[in-house]
C-alpha cells in the first residue's frame, strides 16, 4: 500500500526576518538597483535571484525598492538561467 501522507509536496517557507535583516544589512539599507534608502515610507521588497521561491539563502536574494522590484516582473525570465540561455540563442539566429 502507499502511503500519501508521506509523499506531500514542501511548502514554500517565507523569508524570515533574520534572512531580511542579512540581506539588508549586506545592501547596507539600500535598493540593489537604484541604491535609493530604505525607511518608513520606501519598504523593501526582496527579489530571487535563481528565481526560484524556495530558496531563500541570503546570497539568492537581493533588497529592492518597489519601483525596481515591480522592473523585474517584466524581465524574470531573463534574469534565470534558462531565460539567459534562451535570449543567447535568439541572439545568434
Amino acid at each position: 500500500m502507499f502511503n500519501f501522507n508521506s509523499d506531500k509536496k514542501k511548502k514554500i517557507e517565507k523569508i524570515n526576518l533574520g534572512i531580511k535583516q542579512t540581506v539588508l544589512e549586506r545592501a547596507k539599507y539600500r535598493c540593489q538597483v537604484c541604491s535609493k534608502k530604505f525607511n518608513n515610507q520606501e519598504i523593501p521588497f526582496f527579489n530571487h535571484i535563481n528565481g526560484s521561491l524556495k530558496d531563500n539563502r541570503p546570497a539568492n536574494l537581493k533588497a529592492l525598492c518597489k519601483e525596481c522590484f515591480e522592473g523585474t516582473g517584466e524581465n524574470k525570465i531573463k534574469d534565470n538561467m534558462f531565460g539567459k540561455l534562451r535570449s543567447l540563442i535568439r541572439k545568434v539566429i
